[in-house]
């Protein structure tokens, strides 16, 4: 992560936490959703040899439409004045990390067999935050090569609950005896 991105996230999280701090991430994720529909837009807004004058007045429109409160508006019109818009996406990263350790949220990369149902991706969440004490935030993703169960990456620990580890394990067991 970029220690300039973690900067500005530190600085806004300091600004908005506890009251706002839920909201500017849904604002700044609003914020990086739109430059991703508008990449014509994104490069205006990162564009050094257009006005910086400009580029808050096209900001300041699109903080009207997307409701951005004065916060959000001043770190965007910031990171434009100092053409630094190309960190928002790390800065809304690093944000959502200082926002989860603020909350006691624990970040989790949950890997399974195939795309999990609402049921079972709540009994895998409730698992992991009987392991960490923790509540958790998942990001999932398939591997088939797992053939079932899951692997969760918790704050560098590693679950696995795969039937290909169970296998491994069975093999390992069978052959050294």
């Amino acid at each position: 992560m970029s220690v300039a991105a973690r900067r500005y996230a530190k600085a806004l999280i300091d600004v908005l936490y506890p009251r706002k701090a839920e909201s500017g991430l849904e604002q700044l994720q609003k914020f990086t959703a739109f430059l991703s529909e508008q990449p014509e837009v994104r490069q205006l807004l990162e564009n050094p040899t257009v006005s910086a004058d400009r580029r808050k007045r096209l900001l300041g429109e699109i903080g009207d439409a997307l409701f951005f409160d004065g916060v959000i508006r001043n770190l965007l019109n910031l990171l434009v004045e100092r053409n630094r818009l190309d960190l928002i996406d790390r800065i809304v990263a690093s944000y959502r990390l200082f926002l989860d350790e603020k909350l006691g949220v624990v970040q989790a990369r949950v890997t399974s067999a195939y795309p999990l149902d609402p049921g079972q991706e709540r009994r895998v969440a409730a698992r992991l935050r009987a392991l960490t004490g923790r509540d958790v935030r998942m990001e999932l993703s398939t591997d088939p090569q797992l053939i079932g169960g899951f692997i969760a990456e918790v704050d560098g620990a590693i679950y696995d609950s795969s039937v290909r580890q169970q296998l491994r394990l069975f093999h390992r067991n069978l052959t050294s005896s």
